[in-house]
């Protein structure tokens, strides 16, 4: 079950420090009783001195909240998936994936630009934006309504000629969220904007879960989605500080945004295409079934990458960004901050690499079993891309967006190649594998231009690499002993067949913590004994 929105604003780095004219323009807000005082905190956070502090918390409400989301929706794909039937979720990830296509490629970094800009406060400048932003939408509805049958045509499915229309809607209240989600982003209100997106999901999961019990139909999932959009709309006017949004048009404002959306636009069009690419080609390639099962292995496999993207962007690359302004040691400030995460990533994969199949038959039924190998599969993609996330987002922080740009492209070149070369010999599964393999591709491209800014890490890397795959192989072993062990009692099916799957994810996860778990603390008491770079 996936919202369909606009992208979410993230924070871009600055070229410029803060100045008296960009302190003017924020004084208004920051006289505002208690919204004032959060606005007075975040400026405190400027100080470069405060920064793990700042690290601390914002990685703490980032990983509350993304933990608060994913439970969410694992309750809701559960639910779902025993209230609708396998292609529904095939036909909705095709559902979203055209829909989040259409909003990436007409995305010209509204959000990022208000968090970016000196003049992101001004309400001139907001709303423009903000009519810019109702004015896309409506279109993007009226494109997708165009589309709807011809795509219906092409994927031989006749319901995307009505879904489609249907979830199309979201882009029009989408176009209605206010500027305010953007200087909230801008003042690293991290709380929240957490709290509303919560809200948006929980919304979501009431409304599929209770039109699904009515209509057991695919619209439940599109109609939860719809509300998620509405929520989430609301909930930005009503429970943030700022502007109250109206139609303006200020011809520099414009000028300014549009000037600055063109680099997002080029990040964004490949940035999609590097990572829905699967979907679309497997959409046309293997039964409706099929890519149910496998939306349901992705769910599971891109789990680390999407928490730790998440905090990256969110939270480290902004003190990556002020270390860097301040002309710090970048080097051990990026080091500090992504190494804790990192080795709790690799942890997490080597617990889906070793128990993939388990989890599987633990959380659903016999429809969805193929979904174990692929969850191992694409677990190890997901590795390389979390290694590649950090990386990128340590680029944009000493101001080179363009190698992000240039990692998506080298992917999709990749992915080009190597989806069907990987069918051609192997069918569906070697389609998987060369998606997998396609992650290399951003990943060198990383690996090469960061290195020539001194973040030489690829020994490191390397090791971590190397201990995950040892451990995640002993895990494999034994839980494969413990399966076989338990092989007569979880026949009877039922509870427990549950039963041996939750002990063999169990001791996976035992296993796999006691080799992390050393890893972590000797990192921590490490940092101890030196100076926090992170501090200046």
């Amino acid at each position: 079950m996936s919202k369909i929105q606009a992208p979410a604003a993230e924070g871009v780095p600055s070229s410029t420090h803060e100045t008296a004219a960009d302190a003017a323009i924020d004084a208004p807000d920051r006289t505002r009783g208690p919204i004032g005082k959060e606005q007075d905190a975040c400026a405190d956070d400027d100080d470069p001195r405060s920064l793990p502090r700042l690290l601390a918390r914002g990685s703490l409400w980032s990983l509350g909240g993304y933990a608060a989301s994913q439970a969410l929706r694992l309750i809701g794909n559960l639910i779902l998936w025993r209230l609708l039937y396998p292609e529904a979720f095939g036909i909705m990830a095709l559902v979203n994936v055209l829909m989040q296509g259409m909003a990436m490629f007409s995305d010209v970094g509204i959000g990022p630009s208000i968090v970016q800009n000196r003049r992101g406060e001004d309400p001139d400048y907001q709303n423009t934006a903000w009519t810019i932003q109702v004015v896309r939408g409506t279109l993007l509805f009226g494109v997708a309504v165009m589309l709807a049958a011809p795509v219906s045509r092409l994927y031989g499915e006749p319901q995307l000629a009505r879904l489609l229309p249907f979830a199309a809607l979201g882009f029009i209240i989408d176009g209605f969220v206010s500027t305010r989600l953007f200087t909230a982003a801008r003042n690293m209100l991290l709380h929240r904007i957490t709290l509303i997106e919560l809200a948006a999901q929980s919304a979501a999961l009431v409304g599929t879960v209770g039109w699904a019990l009515v209509d057991r139909s695919i619209a439940a999932l599109v109609a939860g989605a719809l509300l998620a959009n509405l929520t989430r709309v609301t909930l930005t006017h009503w429970a943030l500080p700022g502007v109250a949004n109206r139609f303006r048009w200020d011809r520099e404002s414009a000028h300014t945004l549009l000037r600055f959306g063109r680099w997002v636009f080029l990040s964004t069009l490949l940035g999609f295409t590097a990572t829905q690419a699967d979907r679309l080609v497997f959409g046309k390639l293997v039964p409706m079934e099929l890519l149910g099962v496998y939306s349901i292995a992705l769910v599971w496999a891109s789990l680390p990458n999407m928490i730790l993207e998440r905090i990256f962007r969110s939270v480290v690359f902004p003190a990556l960004s002020r270390v860097y302004n301040a002309g710090n040691d970048f080097v051990a400030a990026f080091r500090e901050a992504r190494e804790p995460w990192l080795i709790f990533g690799a942890w997490v994969v080597s617990c889906l690499v070793a128990g993939g199949p388990s989890l599987i038959r633990l959380l659903y039924d016999e429809r969805a079993i193929e979904a174990g190998w692929i969850v191992q599969l694409l677990a190890l993609g997901t590795w390389v891309a979390t290694m590649s996330s950090s990386r990128g987002n340590a680029a944009l922080a000493r101001g080179a967006p363009g190698w992000i740009a240039a990692a998506s492209a080298a992917k999709v070149v990749a992915l080009a190649a190597l989806i069907p070369i990987g069918v051609s010999i192997a069918g569906f599964r070697g389609g998987v594998s060369g998606f997998v393999l396609a992650e290399l591709a951003a990943y060198t491209v990383l690996l090469f231009s960061m290195s020539r800014r001194g973040l030489r890490e690829f020994p490191r890397e390397l090791g971590l690499t190397a201990i995950l795959g040892a451990g995640a192989f002993a895990a494999w072993e034994a839980a494969r002993k413990v399966h076989a062990l338990l092989a007569p009692y979880a026949a009877r099916g039922g509870v427990a067949q549950r039963v041996g799957a939750f002990a063999e994810c169990t001791l996976v996860a035992v296993l796999t913590a006691a080799l992390f778990g050393p890893l972590l603390l000797a990192h921590r008491a490490q940092r101890k004994r030196r100076p926090s770079a992170l501090r200046g």
